[in-house]
């Protein structure tokens, strides 16, 4: 006996909704942080970049000698009318290098977390701050493998921060280490 029933068969629909349950977890499982506003140009974002003495978001400045240079940034907060920088925010600065580098172990980073961790070798770092409060300075030394050029591209976002805003665009600078 067949049965010749237009339609989706039973076995079918629940193969289907079994498929569509890892895709539902996976939707609802990212987190609340991506709620936050977003990025937006630096001259109107509450979180920017402040500018350095040199007019540059960032400054990446090569020593004399050991293959070393200094990283460094500003991030500060502003808001018009004003507010209170959001609670509970993190600031997340992460730093691109166009080749490995070690971050000195010796760098005081104060108020930052760092992944990989001071001492550790990689072209990608992440730095957060929790607390965001009113921004912060980063300032950290890197050992590179050879001399000659270096290029460090900045960019920050900021996670559970509401309708707070952060300077969407990135920064880069390059250095020439020396041997």
């Amino acid at each position: 006996m067949t049965d010749d029933k237009p339609g989706i068969s039973r076995r079918t629909m629940v193969k289907g909704a079994a498929w569509s349950l890892p895709v539902i977890a996976v939707a609802t499982a990212v987190p609340l942080a991506a709620a936050s506003t977003g990025g937006t140009i630096n001259s109107e974002a509450n979180y920017y970049w402040d500018a350095e003495a040199q007019g540059d978001f960032t400054t990446l400045v090569a020593a004399q000698d050991g293959l070393r240079a200094t990283f460094s940034t500003q991030i500060s907060y502003r808001a018009d009318p004003w507010v209170n920088p959001p609670a509970d925010a993190s600031l997340v600065v992460v730093v691109v290098f166009d080749s490995p580098v070690t971050i000195d172990a010796g760098s005081s980073i104060g108020g930052w977390s760092a992944t990989p961790g001071l001492g550790s070798t990689a072209s990608s770092f992440t730095f957060v701050s929790t607390p965001s409060g009113f921004g912060r300075a980063l300032t950290f030394n890197v050992v590179g493998s050879a001399p000659g050029p270096l290029t460090s591209t900045a960019t920050m976002s900021l996670l559970n921060g509401g309708t707070t805003t952060w300077a969407q665009e990135s920064s880069a600078e390059t250095a020439t280490l020396n041997a």
